[in-house]
């Protein structure tokens, strides 16, 4: 059996069907502002979206936000949790997807991938061989190969103030060093996450309980996301 396995055609998918069977009004491009509780105990959140303001009313909301916008929106309702939420650091990442010729490299590397330790100085943090790790992506596309670099730790921010070009002519160097002589890429795309890596460090699991706990009272509001237990 193979080592990774996942989604034909990549993990959107499953987003996409469950967001069709859930039969849910979806609003993408909106970013909550405010929350409020009515005296009756139903939410009301103050949104904006690409075409002005808007107000939802819900009887019950989960939160499933990064750590600081959570902070922001509950700070009015649970101070302590919005303080410890607000606390949780976070590193940001860019992810750099790289095509190759096949029939331009001089070897095609093996394997599904590599971890960089940050002890090695290098720009990049991990590499991912997507031709190899997912049989869908090459028979998608046969005569490439694909593969997706990741750069950015806690404490690198000023990495991702590069601009694209400078980001794949890295990773392309660096890559030709780990795995051998590759040929420049077809295309290239990067993807930039600011604050997108939560930071799991000594206590945080105490923290999460805390910040648990304090969200606790209020009533009919929920909490998910990679901040809390991964």
């Amino acid at each position: 059996p193979v080592a990774v396995q996942g989604v034909v055609g990549g993990t959107g998918r499953f987003a996409q069907a469950v967001a069709a069977a859930s039969g849910a009004r979806i609003l993408t491009g909106t970013t909550a502002r405010a929350l409020s509780l009515s005296t009756s105990g139903r939410w009301s959140v103050r949104a904006h979206t690409g075409g002005g303001p808007l107000t939802l009313t819900a009887d019950a909301v989960v939160l499933a936000l990064p750590a600081f916008a959570v902070a922001e929106l509950l700070l009015p309702h649970a101070p302590l949790a919005g303080e410890e939420l607000a606390a949780i650091p976070h590193a940001s990442t860019a992810v750099i997807t790289l095509a190759f010729s096949r029939a331009r490299a001089h070897r095609l590397p093996e394997g599904n991938g590599f971890l960089v330790p940050p002890v090695d100085g290098r720009t990049l943090k991990a590499a991912s061989f997507l031709s190899n790790k997912w049989a869908w992506l090459g028979a998608a596309a046969p005569e490439l190969f694909v593969l997706r670099a990741s750069v950015g730790r806690i404490g690198e921010e000023a990495l991702l103030e590069l601009p694209d070009k400078e980001l794949v002519r890295r990773a392309v160097g660096e890559l030709h060093r780990a795995a051998g002589p590759l040929g420049e890429p077809v295309a290239a795309r990067v993807t930039r996450w600011d604050r997108g890596l939560p930071q799991y460090g000594v206590g945080h699991h105490d923290r999460v309980a805390r910040i648990r706990e304090a969200a606790g009272k209020l009533p009919r509001l929920g909490l998910c996301g990679a901040a809390y237990e991964g």
